[in-house]
């Protein structure tokens, strides 16, 4: 019997950690085959930030969709943050992919001075932040402060490349939104929502960006996306 295929696509300026949860969740279900790649355009290598231009991205995305082309039964994409852009982009560009997942969906850059302000100050009063929370707000700030500015350039001209392939999405989609998010405003998945020509669904869930940090919002959310694929069209 052919597998169903799951492709998991994480942010920018991670190493891989965020979305391990879910994928060890998934890759439990022997029907599915859950493809993860951790390094991928505008991930870190150890400390170091690899220049990423959209023709990186199309590279990757022509990559991945090889990989759908082979003998899978259903074919199923998620998208995390940054990742959510590029899953948008594969599933306009490939007919075989059944169902869409945008988690906290990044299609314009965020305001960066505004955010990183907000989580410095997080930092400097932390009685609301879990330890991991902590550790890894700290590594993120320390992190960004490293990327090249040219990076952030370069991103804006990838996402307005994603933009262009919103209304070609015909999938079915959920997109988890996250309420207090640092980054993704309530009106660009208004945005997301209304480019979209497909059946959307917009689940809202009370966490930040990093919601695959907090322990509540995680399983949440890993819930969700674990019936939302098994769910009939």
């Amino acid at each position: 019997m052919k597998k169903n295929l799951i492709v998991i696509i994480n942010g920018a300026g991670t190493n891989g950690a965020e979305l391990k949860a879910l994928y060890n969740h998934l890759v439990k279900d022997e029907q599915y085959f859950v493809y993860y790649p951790t390094l991928l355009p505008g991930s870190f290598v150890g400390d170091y930030f690899p220049k990423s231009t959209t023709k990186d991205f199309i590279r990757f995305i022509d990559e991945t969709i090889e990989i759908i082309n082979e003998d899978f039964d259903k074919v199923y994409l998620v998208g995390y943050s940054l990742g959510a852009s590029t899953a948008s982009i594969i599933a306009a560009k490939s007919s075989k992919i059944t169902k869409l997942v945008l988690i906290a969906p990044i299609i314009k850059n965020p305001n960066y001075n505004k955010f990183l302000r907000g989580l410095t100050t997080s930092l400097a009063h932390p009685k609301g932040l879990t330890r991991v929370q902590k550790i890894f707000y700290a590594e993120f700030v320390r992190r960004f402060a490293r990327v090249p500015k040219i990076h952030i350039w370069h991103l804006e001209m990838y996402l307005r490349y994603t933009r262009k392939y919103l209304q070609e999405i015909h999938q079915k989609t959920l997109i988890i939104e996250t309420l207090q998010d640092e980054m993704v405003k309530k009106k660009s998945v208004d945005q997301i929502e209304k480019l979209l020509v497909n059946q959307v669904e917009r689940y809202p869930v009370n966490s930040s960006h990093f919601l695959f940090f907090d322990r509540e919002a995680r399983n949440e959310v890993i819930e969700k996306v674990t019936s939302f694929l098994k769910e009939e069209l």
